[in-house]
């Protein structure tokens, strides 16, 4: 697991109900947010079915309220052709309620989805520990005791996830959490989603999915015809690391045994069953569950002894990951819940911070003609754009300082002047339109002076860039933007 990373202005603030605090980590399946429940009021039914919400009594596992929030690549879900994503965000529909079929305390509980969302996103619970390959990395190779309690643990997750009729294809020591209630296994849900976006490449070449040291020798030849001994080569391979500090193979598998240097003994005899090229002869997980039982009895140790031993190890390593400042506050961010709030008043979506209605704010818009803005040009300096009208507010068309500006994103306002029929927004061949001039006249008798408006105007400031979040484009925006390139490109005052 990598460290976590603070938030950027190209990160979302808000993923459906979840407000969220840290980046987890980039993949190939998406990007990974730490997040917590956003406490919304008012929510609708309608938004609460389309997450997949959790009970609201329903914890996490771990963690002061955090979850983790999967934000699934686009390509995950979309074929080649563009028509078909429906039917793909449909599929996606499915396999998260695949997903959340899997009930294991060695699986992360699924706590909301939203399979229409742009781009689409799961959330899980968080699970506070240290990866299997950052403890074994930071502090060295397991002995025989915690390493047969952590193969427990991994047989009882691969038990549910096979139970509910799928595969993990991609168990390594990246993807198993060190929890404070014992390993968890991450990410099986990816692998199914990754699994159908490379279905129909499989079927045309010998693509694969997975990684190299740790998958076995058929799923390198063809993703498309493993089954549950891939996951049970994946779980050798894996105690092999947690023994060794490597990987059976260091890139790729082979059809011959490893090299069993470093090994333990009472490891070696189970090991030489499970990795091996044909996975006819692997084991079932009741019989590698079995076989450890036995390995832990040689010991003079029982499960449970062997699983504290493996937490105390965990706990002494002190490996977790840093929560960040976000996390431990008791209330998040009210401005962002704030923001989700007003969204759902409005009916929306709790991440929709625009209002998504039909009509047309360039309808509002008009221009100058290039006499006029030639002449605003001189004088204070200021060009001849556009400038907000009045509108009538709570305390009457001139505001006054008592004037309170509305919520939610402020409209577009009114733009008076003159056009010319030429270069009519509202199309070739209407005539000329004479606006009246509504700003207020200078009292020396000069020229006028800024517009009246019934909210106050903040100071003028360079726009930033905009964050290419991901996130959905407020369509109003879109058209008044082409309006705006289709009116300047026939302007002569450029």
């Amino acid at each position: 697991m990598q460290s976590m990373q603070p938030l950027n202005r190209h990160d979302p603030r808000i993923l459906g109900t979840f407000e969220t605090l840290a980046l987890l980590g980039t993949g190939g399946m998406g990007r990974a947010y730490l997040a917590r429940p956003l406490p919304l009021e008012n929510l609708a039914p309608e938004w609460e079915a389309a997450y997949r919400l959790a009970d609201p009594d329903d914890e996490p596992a771990d963690g002061p309220g955090l979850v983790v929030v999967k934000v699934i690549r686009p390509e995950l879900l979309q074929d080649r052709d563009p028509a078909d994503e429906a039917e793909a965000r449909a599929r996606f529909a499915t396999e998260v309620d695949a997903i959340r079929a899997v009930l294991s305390p060695r699986v992360p509980s699924l706590i909301g989805a939203d399979p229409d969302g742009d781009p689409p996103w799961l959330a899980m619970d968080f699970i506070h520990g240290p990866a299997l390959d950052t403890l074994i990395h930071g502090r060295g190779p397991l002995t025989a005791g915690p390493c047969a309690a952590l193969g427990l643990a991994l047989v009882e997750a691969l038990r549910a996830i096979h139970g509910a009729g799928l595969y993990h294809r991609d168990l390594k020591p990246g993807n198993i959490v060190l929890g404070p209630y014992g390993p968890v296994v991450l990410d099986f849900g990816l692998a199914v989603l990754a699994e159908r976006r490379y279905s129909q490449a499989l079927t045309e070449s010998n693509a694969s999915m997975g990684t190299y040291p740790f998958m076995p020798l058929e799923q390198l030849r063809s993703t498309k015809r493993v089954d549950h001994a891939a996951d049970v080569y994946a779980l050798g391979a894996s105690l092999f690391f947690a023994l060794t500090g490597k990987p059976p193979f260091p890139i790729i598998p082979l059809a011959e045994p490893p090299l069993w240097t470093g090994v333990d003994a009472w490891f070696q005899p189970l090991l030489e069953e499970i990795i091996v090229p044909e996975p006819a002869d692997r084991p079932s997980l009741d019989e590698v569950e079995d076989a450890l039982l036995d390995l832990l009895a040689g010991q003079g140790l029982t499960a449970e002894a062997a699983a504290v031993e493996l937490g105390d190890t965990v706990a002494a390593a002190g490996l977790a990951p840093q929560l960040p400042a976000a996390a431990l506050a008791e209330h998040g961010d009210p401005e962002v819940r704030e923001l989700a709030q007003r969204a759902v008043d409005r009916g929306a979506a709790p991440d929709d911070l625009w209002p998504d209605d039909d009509s047309d704010p360039f309808d509002d818009l008009v221009f100058a003609d290039d006499s006029e803005a030639e002449g605003e040009a001189s004088g204070d300096g200021r060009s001849g754009g556009a400038v907000p009208s009045p509108r009538p507010g709570p305390h009457g068309p001139d505001g006054g300082a008592d004037a309170v500006a509305p919520e939610g994103p402020a409209e577009v306002a009114d733009v008076p002047g003159r056009i010319a029929a030429d270069h009519d927004v509202h199309g070739p061949g209407t005539p000329a339109v004479e606006e009246p001039d509504v700003r207020q006249a200078d009292p020396g008798g000069g020229r006028p002076t800024d517009p009246v408006t019934s909210y106050p105007l903040p100071p003028p400031a360079k726009a930033p860039a905009p964050a290419r979040t991901g996130r959905r484009v407020h369509r109003d925006a879109l058209r008044i933007a082409a309006r705006l390139r289709e009116e300047y490109a026939h302007s002569g005052s450029l």
